[in-house]
C-alpha cells in the first residue's frame, strides 16, 4: 500500500512539473490576391474546388488555410512584387505556407520570406527544385529536395496535373518570446524559365502550454484514487 501512495505522488509530481502543449493555428488573410491560378495554365481548372463562392477555409496537409477570392477573381498574389502579411501573434513556432512557382529552374532564387519579429527577424530563400517547385507538373521543376515540404496537400502529383505544395518555416526559438508582427513574401519574377513564385494562404502556429493543475488539485485526486484502490482491497 505505501508502495502504490508513492507511485501515486510521484505521477502527481511529474504532471505537475511537466507541461501540456497545444498547437495553435491562425490562418493569415493575403491583403492583396493578383492572379487567378485557375486559368493561369490549361490545366488550371483543376484548382475550381478550392476557390467556389462563397470561399471557406481549408484543411491542406492538416493544416487550415483561409483561401480567398477577390472580387475579380484573385486567388492568388504573384510578382514581381513584395506582399507583407500582417500577423500580431505572439510565439509563433512555425509558419505553414502553400507557395509554388510559375516555370523554373532547378537551383534558382526565385524570391523569399521573411518573418518580421518584434526583436528580430528571419529570412528563408526560395529555391527552385528545394522547397518551391513549379505547379503544373510538366516541362519545368517537378520536384523538392527539403525535408521541410508537404507535396501536393491539394491536386495530382503527376504529369500533366496541378498541384499546391505546403512548406513548414521551423522559426529560431528567439521567436518563442516575441510578437510576430507580419510576413514578407517576396517574388523576384524572372519568368520563363527561371521561375516566379506565387502564394496562396499562409498559418501561423503556435504551441501553447497548457495551463496545469494546480498542485492542491492533483493531490485532492491522488487522494481519491488511494481511496478508491483501499476500497477494492477491502472488497
Amino acid at each position: 500500500m505505501k508502495n502504490k501512495f508513492s507511485l501515486i505522488i510521484m505521477l502527481s509530481a511529474l504532471t505537475a512539473s511537466t507541461p501540456i502543449f497545444a498547437s495553435t493555428y491562425t490562418p493569415l488573410s493575403l491583403p492583396t490576391l493578383n492572379t487567378d491560378i485557375r486559368t493561369y495554365t490549361s490545366a488550371g481548372s483543376e484548382f475550381a474546388p478550392l476557390f467556389t463562392q462563397p470561399v471557406t477555409p481549408n484543411t491542406l496537409g492538416g493544416t487550415p488555410f483561409d483561401l480567398q477570392l477577390s472580387a475579380s477573381g484573385n486567388n492568388a498574389f504573384i510578382g514581381p512584387g513584395s506582399l507583407v502579411i500582417p500577423v500580431n501573434v505572439y510565439g509563433v513556432d512555425n509558419v505553414d505556407t502553400l507557395i509554388n512557382s510559375i516555370y523554373g529552374t532547378t537551383g534558382t532564387t526565385t524570391g523569399s520570406i521573411t518573418f518580421n519579429g518584434s526583436v528580430s527577424s528571419y529570412t528563408v530563400d526560395l529555391i527552385e527544385g528545394d522547397n518551391v517547385r513549379d505547379h503544373f507538373y510538366g516541362n519545368y521543376v517537378n520536384t523538392t529536395s527539403s525535408p521541410d515540404v508537404t507535396q501536393a496537400v491539394f491536386g495530382i502529383n503527376s504529369p500533366g496535373n496541378e498541384h499546391l505544395d505546403m512548406q513548414n518555416f521551423i522559426l529560431p526559438s528567439v521567436f518563442n518570446t516575441q510578437m510576430l508582427d507580419s510576413i514578407t513574401f517576396d517574388s523576384y519574377g524572372y519568368g520563363n524559365p527561371l521561375g516566379t513564385p506565387f502564394i496562396v494562404g499562409a498559418t501561423a502556429v503556435s504551441n501553447v502550454a497548457a495551463t496545469p493543475l494546480p498542485a492542491s488539485g492533483l493531490l485532492m485526486l491522488s487522494a481519491l484514487a488511494l481511496t478508491g484502490i483501499i476500497g477494492l482491497r477491502r472488497r
